[in-house]
């Protein structure tokens, strides 16, 4: 085991190295210009415009603007923001948010997407399975900044039952809403995968002898089938994580959530790349860890997996 996590931490250098290059490059290519976002298109002070330049090497090309971030990562450092803040500083303050965000939409895909992938398996044929596979489909059909506005205009504006955006009445209040959108495709996606990867676990042979030696239902599903059937759940669970913390930045916009996201949006707009290449890299970082977590976790819940 030990071996594989080394062979896996070096196999993480060139996708690193691979993506922190794309990203910078992407926002070096955005048009515009970072002094003039600064200054709201006014004529910038001439002193102001050269110390923004000469501090955060405007006038470099690409690749000397990149291998000095480089640079900066090796001994621990994010980059500045136009106004002096470090980037280690704001992902701080900002990453809270967006992990409480993330995490409460992956406790509703978790908890609603294998209980309703459960419940579908067991009733295959029934309403309950007939529904939850017709709801997925529209859920699945559904753009996300649509469900986003719908589910905030019906419940957080019409019904009132919920805030629509913010979150100044703190979890779980605030981010109900938000996770649930943020969830809702991943969800489908699982109590789907969770219903077909049970089916195929229960037409197995040792599920029919468990069934013949005359063992509880609870005991052969909990013990025996699920624990089979959830290593392509744990697999999309495992690589989504990462992602919903990317789906977050649509979400925090559109309900106001002062998240990495939001950030993120307003230093794509100022041009700040390397705020913006500094808060990817904290993510893709946090990506790759989860990337290795649920590899480990293939040993556990199957025990034919070995690594060498």
């Amino acid at each position: 085991m030990g071996r594989f996590i080394v062979r896996r931490l070096l196999q993480f250098i060139p996708v690193f190295l691979g993506t922190t290059f794309l990203i910078y490059f992407l926002v070096f290519a955005l048009p515009g210009d970072p002094i003039a976002g600064l200054t709201a298109g006014k004529p910038a002070n001439p002193a102001f415009e050269a110390y923004i330049t000469e501090q955060y090497h405007l006038d470099d090309p690409f690749l000397v603007q990149y291998l000095k971030y480089l640079g900066g990562l090796l001994t621990g450092d994010l980059g500045q923001t136009f106004s002096g803040q470090s980037v280690a500083e704001v992902f701080a303050e900002r990453f809270p948010v967006t992990l409480q965000l993330a995490a409460t939409a992956f406790l509703i895909e978790v908890v609603l997407g294998i209980g309703l992938g459960v419940w579908a398996a067991r009733r295959r044929g029934g309403i309950v399975d007939n529904l939850s596979l017709a709801g997925t489909l529209i859920v699945i059909s559904i753009p996300v900044f649509v469900l986003a506005y719908v589910v905030q205009y019906i419940f957080g504006v019409k019904l009132g039952w919920l805030p629509p955006t913010g979150i100044a009445k703190g979890w779980p209040v605030s981010y109900i809403l938000p996770a649930f959108v943020l969830a809702a495709l991943s969800l489908a996606y699982v109590l789907r995968l969770t219903r077909q990867s049970l089916l195929e676990t229960f037409s197995l042979d040792f599920m029919r002898t468990a069934r013949a030696k005359g063992l509880p239902g609870g005991r052969i599903l909990w013990r025996h089938g699920l624990r089979n059937s959830l290593i392509p759940v744990v697999t999309f669970l495992g690589a989504d994580l990462a992602a919903l913390m990317g789906g977050a930045v649509v979400i925090e916009g559109i309900f106001n959530i002062p998240g990495v996201g939001q950030q993120l949006y307003a230093s794509i707009r100022l041009g700040e790349a390397v705020v913006v290449v500094g808060l990817v890299t904290a993510l893709v970082i946090i990506y790759l860890i989860m990337n290795l977590v649920v590899d480990v976790l293939y040993g556990y819940l199957d025990p034919r997996i070995r690594y060498e």
